[in-house]
């Protein structure tokens, strides 16, 4: 694969920056995300030879085929010469090609790093279940996930295979073998590399989606087989996340579903990116619920109005809700109050919090008392 120069050129401004993404549209100056700030860069504008280009010398032919059937195609690659690596989606606008690309990590990162809590550790470890990790679109999920593999690597001695679409980390062999499909290269869809992949003899399968009840299903009978399944699931909250899953399902079939499924949660993870104080620094902030007899029984009886009251007062197990995390990263000044309050589910509360007024459940002392 070769990458264009004209990309190059625009890459290379997008790491100087430090920005997330960088934006080309035909006839217009490409653009960079540096924070909340979409800035034009100093370039002549993007040409359609430009974007060809990208389609010609970028995308494989697998690629080439899904943009000409979809009008759309996500892809990954990497800086000639380095590590670093970049994920793209190219689209149709008005006749023309115009591409979207993120900045993923040059390496993948620790849960130190990411300031990932450190309970993840101990659930990614776990020989069989379900987890979960869910947030909107551009909050690092599959970030959080490679690195939880990339903590496998390192501490256990196991199969991993992911199906993704598209690959966005290489894993190396280390103490683990990893193998990694990616959908169109290496697999026709998520169904056709899931139908096979229990006979593969893996002991963790990472799925890059949980998209619908045949993927959800699947899930349960690999966990039911001693197998560790992790997935992203589009969701802004934990509980949401049950929700989404009901939906995967009609009427009848929603607590046959629930039924199941609450015997095979691990660990179930939101993650929100929060604006840091310098006005550049995404910082990741996780709700998480594990999968204790409390939680099982609040699932198991759709009682999901409950699970977040049961977050908050189950702090010493690991577990804890957005706006628990949230108020960890303000008290420790990382973050204005204004952006706590604006990622707040309850910012009435986290506000009585902020002031130094005790809510039961948040386990968080007076401010300014010893």
């Amino acid at each position: 694969m070769h990458v264009p120069e004209y990309l190059i050129k625009c890459l290379e401004k997008l790491l100087e920056m430090q920005g997330q993404d960088c934006f080309l549209k035909v006839g217009s100056q490409p653009r960079v995300r540096v924070g909340n700030v979409v800035e034009a860069l100093p370039f002549e504008p993007t040409s359609e030879k430009d974007t060809a280009q990208v389609v010609k010398e970028v995308l494989n032919e697998i690629q080439k085929e899904l943009l000409l059937k979809n009008q759309s195609v996500d892809f990954a690659f990497s800086m000639p010469g380095t590590e670093q690596r970049f994920r793209g989606n190219l689209f149709l606008q008005q006749g023309t090609y115009s591409i979207v690309i993120r900045r993923l990590w040059k390496h993948i990162p620790s849960f130190e790093e990411l300031h990932i809590p450190p309970v993840v550790k101990k659930v990614a470890l776990e020989r069989a279940g379900i987890i979960l990790i869910a947030g909107t679109v551009g909050t690092g999920k599959t970030t959080t996930i490679n690195a939880m593999l990339d903590y496998m690597n390192e501490n256990v001695h196991r199969h991993i295979i992911t199906i993704e679409d598209p690959v966005e980390y290489l894993h190396q062999d280390k103490k683990c073998i990893v193998n990694q499909r990616e959908i169109g290269q290496d697999a026709s869809d998520f169904n056709s590399a899931l139908k096979y992949v229990v006979r593969q003899s893996p002991d963790v399968i990472m799925i890059g989606e949980m998209r619908d009840a045949e993927t959800f299903n699947f899930a349960l009978a690999a966990s039911e087989v001693g197998r560790l399944v992790i997935s992203t699931i589009h969701a802004k909250n934990v509980t949401q996340i049950f929700e989404r899953i009901l939906g995967f399902f009609p009427p009848e079939q929603r607590d046959a579903a629930l039924n199941h499924l609450c015997f095979h949660i691990t660990c179930f993870i939101a993650q929100k990116l929060l604006m840091a104080k310098d006005g550049k620094t995404l910082l990741p902030a996780f709700e998480i619920l594990l999968g204790t007899e409390i939680i099982r029984e609040l699932v198991r009886d759709r009682e999901f109005e409950k699970i977040n009251q049961a977050l908050r007062n189950a702090m010493h197990e690991g577990m804890q809700t957005m706006d628990q995390a949230v108020f960890k990263l303000w008290e420790s000044g990382a973050i204005t109050k204004e952006e706590a309050l604006g990622a707040s589910e309850k910012p009435q509360e986290l506000e009585k919090l902020i002031k130094g007024i005790h809510i039961d459940g948040y386990q968080a002392k007076i401010l300014g008392s010893s």
